[in-house]
């Protein structure tokens, strides 16, 4: 009986001291995800007063985008990196954002939808009252060559801001653990590496195109990133929460 007792004491301490390393890991990222965050904001605080300050590209701005402007890509490159930047404009990416959503509350992921739906409506929105705000004009013809001459403000990037907002939130959810768990977890493989692709060429292409000066594209993945970092959270804050209240309610109906 005495060994017993001993062996289940313990199991209990080890149970004991393995939360408590859990829950100092989880403060330990948080605190690192709390302290990038902040990062960024003050980043992003600069590169707006850059931005407003110089309605006119600085020699760095003007340089990279002639030499971006350069490469000799084949046609095949140009039409890829036009077809990326076609379908993630302001309509087809409304259109995208609302199928996802749908498609996550057919199969009654309700609570991803309903994030996804903010991060990407909230990030694009404030998206735009940031380039409001800074009025930076787009790049001049005179300077570069331009695809297309538009009169929306050019910081930040739209396009790069919503890759963050809406591609890099469908990441998180991903890798979250119930997908992780998921049996066909392995069919999510190729949106994944789309995801990725989607987000790292948008910035490239929006330069090579003419659309953009380079801050223009790290405000808008700068303003992304600091949307996206709050839902994150918020979602993994409400998750939590939602989680102790089952187990609350469960231990509650094991006792009655």
């Amino acid at each position: 009986m005495q060994q017993a007792g001993d062996i289940e004491k313990r199991q209990s301490e080890n149970y004991t001291s393995e939360d408590n390393s859990q829950q100092k890991s989880h403060y330990i990222r948080l605190i690192i995800g709390v302290v990038l965050w902040v990062i960024a904001i003050v980043l992003m605080l600069m590169l707006s007063l850059f931005a407003h300050s110089h309605v006119q590209p600085v020699p760095f701005e003007l340089t990279i985008s002639k030499d971006v402007q350069a490469i000799p890509f084949p046609p095949v490159l140009q039409a890829i990196m036009r077809w990326f930047t076609a379908i993630n404009d302001p309509i087809p990416d409304t259109v995208m954002v609302i199928i996802t959503v749908a498609i996550l509350t057919i199969i009654r992921k309700f609570k991803a939808a309903i994030f996804l739906a903010l991060s990407a409506g909230i990030g694009d929105a404030a998206d735009a009252v940031v380039g409001d705000l800074v009025q930076r004009p787009r790049p001049s013809p005179h300077l570069i060559h331009v695809d297309s001459l538009l009169k929306f403000n050019s910081f930040p990037s739209g396009h790069s801001c919503h890759m963050m907002v809406f591609y890099g939130f469908l990441l998180f959810l991903s890798f979250t653990k119930p997908v992780r768990q998921w049996k066909y977890h392995w069919a999510l493989l190729p949106l994944q590496i789309y995801a990725v692709i989607t987000i790292l060429i948008m910035g490239f292409a929006r330069i090579w195109e003419g659309e953009h000066w380079i801050t223009d594209v790290a405000g808008g993945y700068l303003d992304g990133f600091i949307w996206m970092m709050l839902f994150i959270f918020l979602y993994s804050w409400t998750t939590k929460k939602l989680d102790e209240r089952k187990a609350r309610k469960a231990e509650g109906q094991v006792s009655a």
